[in-house]
């Protein structure tokens, strides 16, 4: 799965978003998210999945991080690129174990590049 995390990380950076973006690589932090964007002072924690796993297959421990730092007033999004429909999926964990599915559309970077768009209105529409 790491390749196809790479692969779809390799799109991201082709976007040429605004802000700072980077991949976050850490085995010292059990559960944080792939990728770290800063837009307009804002954090934005974005996990990235490969796989056709309902609900994108993640783990306890990114369950719970996401949750901790929802709770704790952060935003992080799951960016998941399902295969076998051939779909980009945008969902939010939000202070629950459910994950909620904000966006989905066809594997293309027009999709990709809308789903950044949902996150940053997302996360300008809930002021820190």
């Amino acid at each position: 799965m790491k390749k196809r995390e790479s692969l779809l990380w390799q799109r991201i950076k082709k976007l040429k978003l605004k802000g700072q973006i980077f991949r976050i690589e850490s085995n010292t932090i059990n559960g944080i998210p792939d990728v770290y964007w800063l837009l307009n002072g804002q954090s934005i924690w974005i996990e990235l999945k490969s796989n056709n796993i309902k609900n994108c297959g993640l783990s306890k421990f990114q369950i719970n991080w996401h949750n901790t730092h929802f709770k704790n007033g952060g935003r992080s999004f799951i960016l998941q690129r399902d295969h076998s429909l051939r779909r980009l999926k945008l969902y939010e964990l939000r202070g629950s174990r459910v994950v909620n599915l904000l966006a989905e559309g066809v594997d293309d970077n027009g999709t990709l590049d809308l789903h950044f768009d949902c996150m940053r209105w997302h996360c300008e529409k809930i002021k820190f």
